[in-house]
């Protein structure tokens, strides 16, 4: 009986080694040679030696289900020398996998030469790719520059460089997936181009995870020109995290990062600067993530340094044309925009910041509104527990700007030191711009906002003409050239509850309402509040109504506030009304 076991367990050993080394292919040469009978089970070109394309050759002519595996000479360079296309058998050209491959590089470079695409990963094939540089792949009126994959594609520890996707319709400077499934792990993508959109990836459809991986200096054509580090076109999903977006350039949108209209995207702990969208039109921009419409999540990350200053470009940081953008626990800082939203730019659908800073964020001159934030259309903004500090807009909104059709809920948060400078009487809001709009303030802090254009107004706040509600804040230290030291309304409908005015000032053109001003036909209602210390250089320290306009201040104390004429409260004309007295 122990005769009979030991050959058959020495014999069991044989063959599964002999089967895993007939899986597994070791290149001896960096010549770029076919093989020379695909399906024997043997890796050999003419001269009897197993080259990276006879290798894959081979793999792709095994019938079984098992992963081969390919490895490379360390540190060796294989150039593609073949020219061919439009077979997908890896004779020609770029290198075709149709099976399950692991493609242990080990530290070795694959140079397309210009020649094709490097790697083809057909419907149904995998491939593994590690320790590998891929370089200078080259198409043209196709996608994916270096790498296309229908299939399932996983790079680890590897570089894709210097690869392009031109001509009409093309994507993905470096890698396009068509829709299959594609991970990037603790890899650099730099210097890849694409004519059309995703300056380093373009994604169909499909999954597409991201982890732990560097995009740097990937950029876009014009024709759309969206996307420099990455683009999604189609209904797929894409997980980006711990990444980095550096220098990446796209000629109209997104800058680093694109969403369709009907794409998922998060965006988790990844740093995002000196990313560019250099589109001209209004809608154009978001110098680091451009939302269209579908889902975008971004949490814990830091967007700083990005740029959409061409022409009208808006949203240096950040721009939601529709959908849903949600914004978490991140740092948004020292974006800038030529139009509008220095930081943040909305035009429709819903935008939630929560738990968020935006910090010396700023906006041009065209017209140059909202400082940190900017909404266009009909867009919904939702911001909770956020600090807006030291933002700037040249004309209004040093903070946060409202368009005549959207909605503004700030709750929670800091509004502090940030400035707006229009020249105009009704421009301003050095904290805070409603443009007919609706705005709602509850529970926040408005602190040392400047309005200070020559006769800039509002220093906290500026209400033009749409609904106001301030609820249980605080104003404190806000400062306008003209009138309205804290709250400057001109039309409209202003409601101010259990809110604190304390020391706001106006300057002396004309210098009036140091806590809040009415200057046309519109309404105050202030209920319950507190005005103290706060100044104006002509009238109306602590309140000042227009000579058409109606205010009605009840169960509110104005104490120790400063003007030449009215230290507490001036009435120009207009119907005025302090806890039941008409003054």
């Amino acid at each position: 009986m122990k005769k009979l076991t030991l050959p058959l367990a020495v014999l069991s050993a044989t063959l599964a080694t002999s089967l895993l080394q007939a899986q597994t292919f070791q290149v001896n040469t960096t010549a770029d040679t076919v093989d020379a009978n695909p399906g024997d089970g043997v890796c050999a070109d003419a001269n009897g030696e197993c080259s990276l394309r006879a290798a894959i050759q081979e793999a792709n002519a095994l019938t079984s289900s098992n992963q081969i595996r390919i490895r490379l000479q360390p540190g060796a360079c294989y150039m593609l020398t073949l020219a061919g296309a439009g077979e997908d058998g890896a004779m020609t050209g770029d290198l075709d996998v149709a099976v399950d491959i692991l493609l242990d590089g080990r530290g070795a470079k694959l140079d397309a030469n210009g020649l094709d695409r490097a790697l083809d990963v057909l419907a149904g094939g995998a491939l593994r790719v590690s320790r590998l540089h891929v370089t200078k792949g080259s198409v043209v009126a196709e996608s994916g520059g270096a790498i296309r994959s229908a299939g399932s594609l996983k790079i680890v520890r590897s570089q894709v460089t210097m690869s392009s996707a031109t001509g009409a319709g093309a994507s993905g400077g470096a890698i396009f997936n068509a829709g299959g499934l594609l991970q990037v792990r603790n890899c650099e993508m730099s210097g890849n181009h694409a004519d059309r959109a995703g300056g380093a990836i373009e994604a169909n459809a499909g999954d597409t995870s991201l982890r732990r991986s560097e995009f740097v200096d990937n950029d876009t054509g014009a024709t759309p020109g969206n996307g420099g580090g990455l683009h999604l076109t189609g209904a797929g999903n894409v997980d980006v995290v711990d990444c980095t977006f550096e220098g990446n350039l796209a000629a109209r949108e997104g800058g680093a990062l694109w969403n369709s209209g009907s794409g998922t995207m998060t965006v988790n702990r990844c740093d995002i600067f000196a990313n560019e969208a250099t589109g001209i039109a209004a809608h154009d921009g978001g110098g680091g993530l451009f939302n269209d419409g579908g889902s975008m999540w971004v949490v814990s990350c830091n967007i700083w340094g990005n740029l959409a200053t061409s022409g009208s470009g808006s949203g240096g940081g950040l721009f939601n044309n529709a959908g849903m953008m949600h914004i978490d626990a991140s740092t948004i800082s020292n974006n800038i925009s030529n139009r509008a939203g220095g930081g943040v730019e909305v035009v429709g659908g819903l935008t939630m910041l929560a738990a968020t800073t935006m910090h010396a964020n700023a906006t041009g001159s065209s017209p140059g509104n909202g400082g940190a934030l900017h909404i266009s259309g009909p867009g919904v903004v939702e911001v909770s527990r956020c600090r807006v500090i030291a933002n700037t807009a040249i004309a209004e909104g040093g903070g946060l700007w409202c368009s005549a059709v959207g909605t503004l809920t700030v709750h929670g948060s800091l509004i502090v030191d940030n400035i707006a400078s229009g020249d105009a009487a009704d421009q301003g809001g050095g904290g805070l711009f409603n443009d007919g709009g609706t705005l709602d303030v509850s529970l926040c802090l408005i602190d040392g906002n400047v309005a200070d254009g020559a006769s800039g107004s509002g220093g906290g706040i500026l209400n033009n003409a749409g609904e106001l509600a301030v609820n249980h804040a605080w104003l404190r230290n806000n400062w306008s050239n003209r009138a309205g030291g804290g709250i400057e309304a001109n039309v409209g409908m202003t409601t101010v509850s259990r809110t604190y005015f304390l020391g706001n000032l106006t300057g002396n053109t004309p210098g009036n309402g140091g806590g809040l001003h009415l200057t046309g036909a519109g309404n105050v209602d202030v209920h319950r509040s507190i005005f103290l210390f706060n100044s104006a250089d002509n009238e109306g320290g602590g309140l000042w109504n227009s000579s058409t306009g109606t205010m009605t201040a009840t169960f509110t104390i104005l104490f120790l506030n400063s003007s030449p004429i009215g230290p507490n409260a001036f009435n120009d004309g207009g119907t005025f009304l302090l806890n039941g007295n008409s003054i």
